[in-house]
C-alpha cells in the first residue's frame, strides 16, 4: 500500500503480540530495508539482532552463513520493513540463508509494491488501502474532541472534516 497507510504499524503491532513472542521466542527480528537493498548491511543487522551482539563480519558470505548456521533448527520470524528492490538477485542469497529454519518459520515484509511482494516469494498479500473520508473524521473526531464540550465540536466540524479528507486517516 502507498506510504502513510500504516504497513509498519500494522507490522509493529504483529511483531510485539504477546502471542507471537511467545511463538517465536527471541527468535524475532525487525529489519529496516529501505532503499536502496544494501545486502551486507541487512545481512549484519539480521546477524546482530539474532547474537544480541555487534559483528566485524563485513563479507557477504561469511554473514550469510553466520545467519543459516544460528537460525539453523529455531523457528524465527524476520520483518523486513520498507522494501523497495525488484531485483530477486540481490534477495535470493538472503533467503537461501534462512531455508534451513523450522518449520513455522516466517518472514514478514512491507512494501509499497506488489511486485516486491511477489518478488520475495510471499505466500500471503494483505494490502491496506486508504480509509474512507467519513471513517478518517470518526478516527479524528475521536481522538481531537474527547472530553470536550459539543458546542467547541460544532465549532471545529468544518474544518476537522477538511483534515480529515485530506489526511485520509
Amino acid at each position: 500500500g502507498m506510504g502513510g497507510v500504516g504497513k509498519t504499524t500494522l507490522a509493529q503491532l504483529v511483531f510485539e503480540d504477546e502471542r507471537i513472542r511467545t511463538h517465536f521466542g527471541n527468535e524475532r527480528v525487525w529489519i529496516c530495508v529501505s532503499d536502496p537493498f544494501d545486502q551486507i548491511k541487512i545481512a549484519q543487522a539480521i546477524v546482530e539482532s539474532i547474537t544480541k551482539s555487534s559483528t566485524d563480519l563485513s563479507q557477504l558470505q561469511l554473514l550469510l552463513e553466520k545467519i543459516k548456521s544460528t537460525l539453523s533448527g529455531k523457528r524465527f520470524l524476520l520483518v523486513m520493513d520498507d522494501v523497495w528492490t525488484e531485483q530477486s538477485a540481490k534477495w535470493e542469497p538472503l533467503k537461501n540463508s534462512l531455508k534451513d529454519g523450522l518449520p513455522g518459520s516466517r518472514i514478514l515484509v512491507t512494501s509499497r509494491s506488489e511486485r516486491v511482494a511477489r518478488m520475495m516469494g510471499s505466500v500471503y498479500l494483505h494490502q491496506l488501502d486508504l480509509i474512507s473520508d467519513s471513517e478518517a473524521w470518526l478516527l479524528l473526531s475521536r481522538i481531537a474532541f474527547s472530553g470536550r464540550r459539543e458546542e467547541d465540536c460544532e465549532e471545529l466540524k468544518d474544518i476537522g472534516q477538511e483534515i480529515a479528507q485530506k489526511c485520509k486517516g
